[in-house]
């Protein structure tokens, strides 16, 4: 028979039913008392399944409120499942609605070596959006953990020390840039909107969180144009004069194509990527060059890993195309099979994907050089008539630790990256080309592997290690195709956003 705590933790909790529980309970304190098989509060449980309708429903009923800091077993209060262990997709708008209830942005416990929530945000689920809520709320950066590390010693280790600062100082200059870039498509989709094609400037909307929020500085610099060809042609004088065309693309229809196909998007019922949070990652992730890596090797075929990894691929690829012009979709690579050269639709990389069947060792870093890093980027680096086009976000997914080559190659070959780069002239690399790396399976040598590279410090500016193996994330998320878009869009700007705090 079903508890309060059994509904909670699995989300099914109502109104009606709560009001049942209460009746039937002798007091109604059992709302802030640990129990079920974890002992947890209700509270605590529905952060940790991360039900957001269900801590709301908790924290303001006609019955009895929960209690924002009661705590569960070992003293661990509800923000600390929310940080540390409540899944991505409303993380950070259970923290928000936790904290204004009240919670304790400090609290700590001892079974968890008194770390606060704002060091579990960063150093174990890396959110920067819970970060920025839990700073705003006032949390501690010189708190001292039972090892004396505080949350600024973490933010430091883990590249996100823009994201502790307060929130008026939450930019920096590439975060700037991408602000412009992104303020001036979504001001494209204003105009395909509007049918505003005479006298833009009259009403500039800069729609960042598509508000209709005015930009006067890029009312200034960008000159008045009577059509959106003529606008998208400022738009390109307005990249070079900014010195943007290095990174980002420099042909006109980019934009505008990017602008409509959002615009479309916006409109779409059938989505979850159509808020005004998930459009500007959406944009971002556009900016980049999507290339995805996959493992092929002989392992893959043990359960239904390989199946997983194609239906993830399969996934990303649709959403890393769906604004995108026709021609700029995704790479595809294997480490042991071949793959055409073509950049692919979400289609042909399915199909793609499908055709192989996992065979051979696990050479990650060789492969890494020979079939990407080569050909997509050192001989463009090595043409003076070449430039990157976009930025290079390179995600590769493994389930085991490299095999046929020396155990650093994968790291070695990052950090050549990162010097060849520098000698091209990229004084930040990690903004050029960016490597995420996921886990697949549960294999204990994989796991080490990955923790070596999240560890290393030489390669930290341009190396995203996932913190959750993504098959089992998927399969949370596999019968909610909007909340599984949402998750994945969130896993690919994570790596590309970190250390760049867009202006909310």
């Amino acid at each position: 028979m079903a508890t309060l705590y059994d509904d909670a933790r699995s989300g099914s909790l109502t109104l009606d039913k709560l009001n049942t529980y209460l009746k039937a309970a002798p007091d109604k304190s059992i709302i802030d008392k640990p129990g079920g098989s974890e002992q947890l509060t209700p509270l605590a449980g529905a952060c940790l399944g991360g039900h957001l309708d269900v801590v709301r429903l908790l924290l303001n009923n006609p019955y009895r409120n929960a209690g924002p800091n009661a705590p569960s077993i070992n003293d661990l209060t509800p923000l600390y499942y929310a940080t540390r262990e409540s899944p991505a997709t409303d993380r950070a708008a259970i923290v928000r609605t936790l904290l204004k209830a009240g919670a304790a942005v400090d609290a700590t416990s001892a079974y968890d070596g008194h770390n606060t929530p704002l060091m579990n945000a960063i150093s174990q689920t890396r959110d920067r959006d819970v970060v920025h809520e839990l700073v705003d709320y006032g949390a501690s950066l010189t708190i001292k953990n039972d090892n004396g590390i505080t949350a600024q010693t973490l933010a430091v280790r883990y590249r996100m020390t823009s994201d502790v600062l307060p929130r008026e100082k939450r930019n920096n200059t590439l975060s700037l840039i991408v602000h412009h870039i992104i303020s001036i498509i979504l001001y494209i989709i204003s105009i395909v909107n509007s049918g505003i094609l005479n006298s833009i400037f009259d009403a500039v909307k800069i729609l960042f969180g598509i508000s209709g929020k005015e930009d006067a500085g890029l009312k200034k610099e960008i000159k008045d144009g009577g059509s959106v060809k003529a606008f998208t042609g400022n738009l390109k004088d307005y990249v070079k004069d900014q010195g943007l065309d290095k990174f980002f693309p420099r042909n006109e229809p980019f934009f505008a194509t990017l602008a409509q196909k959002a615009a479309a998007l916006r409109d779409d019922p059938n989505t979850g990527l159509n808020t005004p949070n998930n459009l500007k990652r959406l944009i971002f992730l556009s900016l980049y060059q999507p290339i995805i890596y996959c493992d092929d090797s002989g392992s893959m075929a043990g359960g239904d890993r390989y199946e997983h990894q194609r239906e993830i691929v399969s996934r990303i690829a649709h959403i890393a195309t769906k604004i995108v012009p026709d021609g700029s979709g995704v790479l595809l690579r294997f480490i042991n099979h071949s793959s055409p050269d073509d950049m692919f639709s979400a289609e042909a990389i399915d199909a793609a994907v499908r055709a192989v069947r996992p065979s051979g060792g696990t050479r990650l870093g060789s492969v890494l050089r020979d079939r990407i890093l080569e050909p997509y980027l050192y001989k463009i680096l090595a043409s003076p008539n070449k430039r990157l086009e976009r930025p290079l976000l390179i995600c590769t997914i493994t389930d085991g630790c490299p095999t046929n080559e020396e155990a650093n190659t994968f790291k070695n070959e990052i950090v050549k990256c990162r010097d060849r780069l520098r000698e091209s002239g990229f004084e930040n690399p990690g903004k050029a080309v960016m490597f995420l790396i996921s886990q697949i399976g549960d294999d204990a040598d994989a796991t080490r592997f990955l923790d070596d590279l999240n560890s290393d410090d030489k390669i930290r500016d341009m190396l995203y290690c996932t913190s959750d193996r993504l098959d089992r994330m998927f399969l949370q998320h596999k019968n909610n195709e909007r909340s599984l878009e949402v998750w994945l869009l969130k896993l690919l700007t994570q790596p590309i956003m970190e250390g760049m705090s867009l202006p909310e």
